[in-house]
């Protein structure tokens, strides 16, 4: 590309690489390459047997010329091996990328195609404050996450087996009641359902993000478990001193501060004396400086939400306090999320 091939004289001219900016221009090349390979059902394909570009073309019912560029790209991005005119798999892509498998990541990857556009919106939302959308409101997130919520669950459920294994509850010779907040898929709660054979759990989530959530859990062999309460948890009554666990997983950052602080006072009321709450969330540092990741999904709320924002560790914990429970930890179990515990007080 032009752009490239004057990368060394712009160099020399003014003593910068400009190597970077020129990777940042073209940057949303990677995720298209990636976004069609998944649509055409690439690494599936391949999955199967090695293959020449002409013969996954044919099965795939693509262009053979354009399907080696194609795959030129994808063994860019470290995603497809070649050896003479045979492509194969490379292994992350074995592991993350073929449908069916429980760990794929395909749907998520569609997914992102949904943010694009609030993204490209951008310059408005910082010139006038107004998002592209509000994924806040309980209308707008529901048409949003009832498509998506599903593709989740292969990103979430292997960080909550992790908490559970990491967070022993108090054994109870009863029930041991679970409310999950805005549960989505189910998750988290299916996570210690899965651990704690005397745990019963309701589940709350807007109606079409609950249907989804109820035929997840159903085919986790778990639907005499859980009862899937449709409903938008900011208004929904809830039961006094009723619940052991309760858990809020990626819900605070699109409420914002104001309708977070007001929840975790509601939760308060609904969890039994030294009852647990599990938070988990993307957290900015202390000093909101950091890490990358974090700051880019802060951006992010910026134009997809009214009023959400990420937190800091220190923020929810003095929520926290203030709602009546007691003194909160952070567990970094894996990924982006951390997680915070503490328990209401017995008094």
């Amino acid at each position: 590309m032009a752009q490239y091939s004057s990368a060394s004289y712009l160099a020399m001219d003014s003593g910068f690489d400009p190597g970077s900016i020129l990777d940042m221009n073209y940057a949303f090349a990677r995720t298209a390459m990636l976004v069609a390979a998944v649509r055409l059902r690439l690494f599936t394909h391949l999955a199967e047997r090695s293959m020449s570009a002409v013969t996954l073309s044919a099965i795939a019912e693509t262009e053979p010329d354009v399907t080696q560029r194609l795959l030129s790209g994808l063994r860019t991005l470290g995603l497809v091996e070649q050896e003479g005119d045979t492509y194969r798999l490379a292994p992350i892509a074995s592991h993350f990328l073929v449908e069916g498998k429980p760990s794929y990541l395909g749907g998520d990857t569609l997914a992102t195609m949904e943010y694009l556009p609030a993204w490209f919106t951008l310059p408005h939302t910082v010139r006038t404050g107004k998002p592209y959308r509000d994924l806040g409101q309980p209308s707008v997130a529901e048409a949003f996450f009832a498509a998506h919520v599903r593709d989740l669950f292969t990103v979430v459920y292997p960080i909550a087996k992790q908490l559970v294994g990491a967070l022993h509850l108090r054994e109870r010779e009863s029930c041991l009641q679970v409310l999950d907040v805005g549960a989505g898929s189910g998750a988290w709660s299916a996570a210690f359902a899965q651990q704690y054979p005397n745990a019963v759990v309701t589940a709350i989530d807007l109606p079409t993000v609950a249907a989804q959530g109820r035929q997840q859990t159903a085919e986790l062999g778990l639907s005499n478990r859980f009862t899937w309460v449709e409903a938008d948890i900011t208004t929904l009554p809830l039961d006094y001193a009723s619940y052991d666990l309760v858990i809020v997983a990626h819900l605070c950052r699109f409420l914002g501060e104001q309708r977070s602080r007001e929840l975790l006072e509601r939760l308060a009321v609904c969890c039994v004396p030294d009852a647990t709450i599990v938070i988990a969330e993307v957290l900015l540092l202390d000093d909101r400086s950091g890490p990358p990741l974090a700051l880019t999904l802060d951006l992010s709320l910026a134009v997809n939400t009214s009023q959400g924002r990420l937190f800091t560790f220190q923020e929810l914990r003095t929520w926290l306090h203030e709602s009546g429970f007691q003194e909160a930890i952070r567990l970094d179990v894996a990924g982006p999320s951390s997680v915070i515990v503490t328990q209401k007080g017995s008094s």
